[in-house]
Protein backbone atom coordinates (compact mmCIF):
# COMPACT_ATOMS: atom_id res chain seq x y z
CA UNK A 1 0.00 0.00 0.00
CA UNK A 2 1.90 3.03 -1.24
CA UNK A 3 1.95 6.37 0.50
CA UNK A 4 4.88 8.30 -0.99
CA UNK A 5 5.55 10.85 1.76
CA UNK A 6 4.83 8.54 4.69
CA UNK A 7 7.04 5.86 3.16
CA UNK A 8 9.90 8.36 2.93
CA UNK A 9 9.34 9.50 6.52
CA UNK A 10 9.47 5.96 7.89
CA UNK A 11 12.53 5.14 5.79
CA UNK A 12 14.31 8.20 7.16
CA UNK A 13 13.41 7.25 10.74
CA UNK A 14 14.55 3.64 10.29
CA UNK A 15 17.89 4.67 8.83
CA UNK A 16 18.64 7.84 10.79
CA UNK A 17 16.32 7.85 13.80
CA UNK A 18 18.39 9.96 16.19
CA UNK A 19 20.02 12.15 13.54
CA UNK A 20 18.75 15.73 13.12
CA UNK A 21 16.32 16.28 10.27
CA UNK A 22 15.20 19.89 10.79
CA UNK A 23 16.82 22.54 12.97
CA UNK A 24 15.00 25.85 13.45
CA UNK A 25 16.76 28.89 14.88
CA UNK A 26 14.61 31.86 15.74
CA UNK A 27 13.92 33.26 19.20
CA UNK A 28 15.09 29.84 20.38
CA UNK A 29 16.65 26.76 18.81
CA UNK A 30 14.49 23.71 18.10
CA UNK A 31 15.79 20.51 16.57
CA UNK A 32 13.68 17.63 15.28
CA UNK A 33 15.38 14.30 14.88
CA UNK A 34 14.20 11.95 12.17
CA UNK A 35 12.18 10.06 14.78
CA UNK A 36 10.67 13.26 16.19
CA UNK A 37 9.74 14.50 12.73
CA UNK A 38 7.95 11.26 11.91
CA UNK A 39 6.18 11.26 15.27
CA UNK A 40 5.07 14.88 14.92
CA UNK A 41 3.75 14.28 11.42
CA UNK A 42 2.02 11.07 12.54
CA UNK A 43 0.18 12.71 15.43
CA UNK A 44 -0.93 15.64 13.28
CA UNK A 45 -1.99 13.37 10.41
CA UNK A 46 -4.09 11.40 12.89
CA UNK A 47 -5.69 14.61 14.16
CA UNK A 48 -6.48 15.78 10.64
CA UNK A 49 -8.30 12.53 9.97
CA UNK A 50 -9.85 11.66 13.31
CA UNK A 51 -10.46 15.03 15.00
CA UNK A 52 -10.99 17.41 12.10
CA UNK A 53 -12.52 14.77 9.78
CA UNK A 54 -10.42 15.65 6.74
CA UNK A 55 -10.25 13.20 3.85
CA UNK A 56 -7.97 12.71 0.84
CA UNK A 57 -8.70 15.43 -1.69
CA UNK A 58 -9.59 18.03 0.95
CA UNK A 59 -7.82 21.37 1.16
CA UNK A 60 -6.31 23.24 4.06
CA UNK A 61 -6.12 27.02 3.75
CA UNK A 62 -2.63 27.53 5.17
CA UNK A 63 -1.49 30.83 6.66
CA UNK A 64 1.64 29.48 8.29
CA UNK A 65 4.75 31.55 9.04
CA UNK A 66 8.37 30.57 8.39
CA UNK A 67 8.81 27.98 11.14
CA UNK A 68 9.49 24.28 11.70
CA UNK A 69 5.76 23.77 12.27
CA UNK A 70 5.17 24.56 8.61
CA UNK A 71 7.18 21.48 7.62
CA UNK A 72 5.24 19.26 10.02
CA UNK A 73 1.90 20.48 8.67
CA UNK A 74 3.07 19.96 5.09
CA UNK A 75 4.20 16.40 5.72
CA UNK A 76 1.12 15.46 7.73
CA UNK A 77 -1.21 16.80 5.04
CA UNK A 78 0.63 15.03 2.23
CA UNK A 79 0.61 11.75 4.17
CA UNK A 80 -3.19 12.02 4.07
CA UNK A 81 -3.53 13.09 0.46
CA UNK A 82 -4.61 16.55 1.61
CA UNK A 83 -3.40 19.68 -0.17
CA UNK A 84 -2.21 22.97 1.27
CA UNK A 85 -3.76 26.04 -0.33
CA UNK A 86 -1.30 28.79 0.59
CA UNK A 87 -3.29 31.74 1.91
CA UNK A 88 -6.29 30.29 0.11
CA UNK A 89 -9.93 31.16 0.64
CA UNK A 90 -11.25 29.63 3.88
CA UNK A 91 -14.67 29.25 2.25
CA UNK A 92 -13.31 26.58 -0.12
CA UNK A 93 -11.16 24.80 2.47
CA UNK A 94 -12.02 21.99 4.85
CA UNK A 95 -9.81 23.59 7.50
CA UNK A 96 -8.00 26.89 7.95
CA UNK A 97 -4.75 26.95 9.89
CA UNK A 98 -2.58 29.90 10.88
CA UNK A 99 0.09 31.14 13.24
CA UNK A 100 -0.78 33.48 16.14
CA UNK A 101 0.22 36.59 14.18
CA UNK A 102 -2.00 35.60 11.25
CA UNK A 103 -5.28 35.31 13.19
CA UNK A 104 -6.62 38.72 12.18
CA UNK A 105 -5.66 38.11 8.54
CA UNK A 106 -7.50 34.79 8.53
CA UNK A 107 -10.59 36.29 10.15
CA UNK A 108 -10.58 39.08 7.55
CA UNK A 109 -10.39 36.36 4.87
CA UNK A 110 -13.66 34.94 6.17
CA UNK A 111 -12.72 32.24 8.68
CA UNK A 112 -14.33 32.69 12.10
CA UNK A 113 -12.86 29.50 13.62
CA UNK A 114 -9.21 29.03 12.59
CA UNK A 115 -6.91 26.38 13.99
CA UNK A 116 -3.93 28.22 15.46
CA UNK A 117 -0.46 26.66 15.53
CA UNK A 118 1.81 27.26 18.49
CA UNK A 119 5.25 28.67 17.69
CA UNK A 120 6.63 27.70 21.09
CA UNK A 121 10.02 25.93 20.73
CA UNK A 122 8.48 22.75 22.13
CA UNK A 123 5.07 23.20 20.53
CA UNK A 124 3.30 23.89 23.84
CA UNK A 125 -0.35 25.03 23.76
CA UNK A 126 -1.27 28.67 23.31
CA UNK A 127 -3.11 30.40 26.14
CA UNK A 128 -5.66 33.19 25.80
CA UNK A 129 -6.66 32.64 22.19
CA UNK A 130 -9.53 34.76 20.84
CA UNK A 131 -13.01 33.27 20.95
CA UNK A 132 -13.63 30.78 18.15
CA UNK A 133 -9.98 29.84 17.68
CA UNK A 134 -8.78 26.29 18.30
CA UNK A 135 -5.34 25.63 19.72
CA UNK A 136 -3.77 23.00 17.47
CA UNK A 137 -1.36 21.70 20.11
CA UNK A 138 -4.16 20.87 22.55
CA UNK A 139 -5.76 18.63 19.92
CA UNK A 140 -2.61 17.06 18.49
CA UNK A 141 -0.99 16.15 21.80
CA UNK A 142 -3.91 13.78 22.59
CA UNK A 143 -3.32 11.71 19.45
CA UNK A 144 -1.61 8.30 19.64
CA UNK A 145 2.00 8.02 18.52
CA UNK A 146 1.11 5.23 16.11
CA UNK A 147 -0.43 6.12 12.77
CA UNK A 148 -1.99 3.82 10.21
CA UNK A 149 -1.17 5.35 6.85
CA UNK A 150 -3.70 4.68 4.14
CA UNK A 151 -2.81 4.50 0.47
CA UNK A 152 -2.15 7.86 -1.15
CA UNK A 153 -1.50 8.39 -4.84
CA UNK A 154 1.38 10.47 -6.12
CA UNK A 155 -1.19 12.11 -8.39
CA UNK A 156 -3.08 13.55 -5.40
CA UNK A 157 -2.96 17.34 -5.19
CA UNK A 158 -0.54 18.57 -2.53
CA UNK A 159 0.11 22.29 -2.94
CA UNK A 160 -1.71 25.29 -4.40
CA UNK A 161 0.69 28.23 -4.57
CA UNK A 162 0.46 31.46 -6.56
CA UNK A 163 -2.19 30.03 -8.88
CA UNK A 164 -0.27 26.82 -9.59
CA UNK A 165 -1.30 23.32 -8.52
CA UNK A 166 1.27 20.63 -7.70
CA UNK A 167 0.61 16.97 -7.01
CA UNK A 168 2.71 14.89 -4.61
CA UNK A 169 4.81 13.33 -7.36
CA UNK A 170 5.55 16.74 -8.85
CA UNK A 171 6.70 18.09 -5.50
CA UNK A 172 9.01 15.13 -4.95
CA UNK A 173 10.45 15.51 -8.44
CA UNK A 174 10.93 19.26 -8.07
CA UNK A 175 12.60 18.81 -4.69
CA UNK A 176 14.89 16.09 -6.07
CA UNK A 177 15.86 18.37 -8.96
CA UNK A 178 16.67 21.25 -6.60
CA UNK A 179 18.78 18.91 -4.46
CA UNK A 180 20.73 17.91 -7.56
CA UNK A 181 21.15 21.56 -8.62
CA UNK A 182 22.51 22.44 -5.18
CA UNK A 183 24.81 19.41 -5.22
CA UNK A 184 23.52 18.11 -1.89
CA UNK A 185 24.33 14.68 -0.51
CA UNK A 186 23.89 12.55 2.63
CA UNK A 187 26.51 14.43 4.66
CA UNK A 188 25.26 17.92 3.81
CA UNK A 189 23.44 20.33 6.05
CA UNK A 190 21.47 22.93 4.09
CA UNK A 191 20.82 26.30 5.69
CA UNK A 192 17.84 28.30 4.45
CA UNK A 193 18.00 31.85 5.77
CA UNK A 194 14.51 33.31 6.03
CA UNK A 195 11.86 32.39 3.43
CA UNK A 196 13.75 32.09 0.14
CA UNK A 197 13.04 34.45 -2.75
CA UNK A 198 11.67 31.47 -4.67
CA UNK A 199 8.49 30.86 -2.67
CA UNK A 200 8.17 27.30 -3.96
CA UNK A 201 11.59 26.48 -2.49
CA UNK A 202 10.29 27.65 0.87
CA UNK A 203 7.51 25.06 0.82
CA UNK A 204 9.45 22.28 -0.91
CA UNK A 205 12.87 22.15 0.63
CA UNK A 206 12.38 22.30 4.43
CA UNK A 207 10.08 19.25 4.64
CA UNK A 208 11.42 17.21 1.72
CA UNK A 209 15.21 17.68 1.71
CA UNK A 210 15.72 15.40 4.75
CA UNK A 211 13.48 12.74 3.17
CA UNK A 212 15.32 12.66 -0.15
CA UNK A 213 18.81 11.61 0.84
CA UNK A 214 20.22 14.85 2.27
CA UNK A 215 21.60 15.07 5.80
CA UNK A 216 19.37 17.82 7.22
CA UNK A 217 18.15 21.40 6.94
CA UNK A 218 18.72 24.40 9.18
CA UNK A 219 16.02 27.08 9.02
CA UNK A 220 16.85 30.59 10.21
CA UNK A 221 14.30 33.23 11.14
CA UNK A 222 16.25 36.45 11.43
CA UNK A 223 19.69 37.88 10.59
CA UNK A 224 22.62 35.52 11.04
CA UNK A 225 26.36 35.52 11.51
CA UNK A 226 27.27 33.12 8.72
CA UNK A 227 30.62 32.04 10.16
CA UNK A 228 29.07 31.45 13.57
CA UNK A 229 26.31 29.30 12.07
CA UNK A 230 28.85 27.28 10.08
CA UNK A 231 30.83 26.60 13.23
CA UNK A 232 27.86 25.85 15.49
CA UNK A 233 25.58 23.95 13.09
CA UNK A 234 27.98 22.29 10.66
CA UNK A 235 26.31 23.95 7.68
CA UNK A 236 27.74 22.96 4.30
CA UNK A 237 25.41 24.82 1.89
CA UNK A 238 23.49 28.09 2.06
CA UNK A 239 20.25 29.06 0.36
CA UNK A 240 19.83 32.75 1.11
CA UNK A 241 16.50 34.43 1.67
CA UNK A 242 15.37 37.77 0.25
Amino acid sequence: MANPVWDLLTKRRRNFGAAPAITFIGAARTELSSSSLENSAAKLAGALRDEWSLEPGDRIAAYLPWHWQRSVWSLAAWCQGISLDIEGAPATAALTVCGPDEISKVIEAGCAEPVVVSLHPFGLPIVDLPSGCTDAASVIRLQPDSFYAQAVSGADQALHLSGQEYCISELLTLASNRIAQLGLGPSDRLLISMPPTNELDGWLLPPLVPLLGVGSVVLIDGPIDRQSVIAQEGVTTFLAGP
